[in-house]
């Protein structure tokens, strides 16, 4: 049985691809690929090769033999236990090219440079893709000794993180109670957060206070807040987060920082805003 999110994304898709039969201007196996990349990419975690078949309504000889080819080239990948299909590096390198293409990167990368600058920390901004936290922009603080090497597209967990539990938190309910149902809690360090209960508690003191907070769970000695950057509807787009060690940045200074974050939060805001209606203007031209 597949997930209702995914089942609704997928009705979608298909009535696209569907109409888009009628239209000779891209082969039918082209189509059928970018039907299986939107619905994986879209789907809030990975998907078995069945649910595309379900979903999209494809032979199963042919889903499967569309899968393989998007795996074997890179746009895919599979989970290494349950074998379940998610985004690969050349689809994130694509997706990461055509957003840079699109958004206003250098206005957004500029709060976040200004952002670093006026704490001296190391900032980031991050998004949930297929249950993981994928980093859209950083920007490193000048002074620390040793560098994270993390960059945009770089893939961190949703329960270990500030951003992820911000994400977990907004997300709409039933969304959420997918998510906590189906990911993995990994142990990173001895903070983290492995029981489903726990983890849900955290949640709603996010969901109260519209803050989140790494304490050391995903690297042992490294401090993390987190606030939302959302639509004018309320829609949950990304987080903006801070990041230290915790030699330097207790949790009580961290939030010494919260207003600095919110501003910035309300100027990216205001930019995803503008790119994400953009987005909805096109999609309702092609409609």
């Amino acid at each position: 049985m597949i997930p209702e999110a995914v089942a609704r994304a997928g009705k979608t898709l298909h009535a696209r691809v569907a109409s888009d039969h009628r239209s000779e201007t891209m082969p039918t196996a082209t189509r059928r690929c970018f039907a299986i990349l939107n619905l994986v990419a879209h789907s809030p975690t990975a998907i078995d090769v069945a649910d595309v078949v379900e979903t999209l309504a494809l032979p199963k000889a042919t889903a499967y033999r569309l899968v393989e080819g998007l795996v074997s080239s890179g746009y895919l990948v599979r989970e290494p236990v349950r074998k379940r299909l998610t985004v690969g590096s050349k689809l994130t390198g694509l997706a990461f090219g055509a957003m840079r293409a699109s958004m206003r990167e250098a206005s957004r990368h500029a709060v976040l440079r200004r952002l670093a600058r006026t704490m001296n920390e190391t900032c980031n901004i991050g998004t949930m893709l297929n249950g993981e936290i994928v980093y859209l922009d950083r920007v490193e603080a000048e002074h620390w000794p040793l560098r994270l090497h993390f960059e945009a597209g770089s893939r961190v967990p949703v329960h270990a993180t500030a951003i992820g539990k911000l994400h977990l938190a907004l997300v709409p309910s039933r969304l959420r109670r997918t998510l906590l149902r189906s990911i993995d809690l990994p142990r990173f360090t001895s903070n983290t957060i492995m029981d489903r209960a726990a983890l849900d508690a955290e949640l709603k003191r996010i969901r109260k206070e519209q803050v989140s907070f790494d304490r050391e769970e995903f690297l042992a000695g490294v401090i993390c807040a987190a606030v939302p950057i959302t639509r004018k509807n309320g829609e949950l787009m990304a987080g903006v987060a801070v990041q230290a060690p915790s030699a330097r940045l207790s949790l009580e200074q961290a939030r010494k920082h919260l207003p600095a974050l919110r501003q910035a939060a309300a100027e990216l805001s205001s930019i995803f805003e503008s790119i994400a209606t953009s987005c909805d203007l096109r999609k309702n031209t092609e409609q």
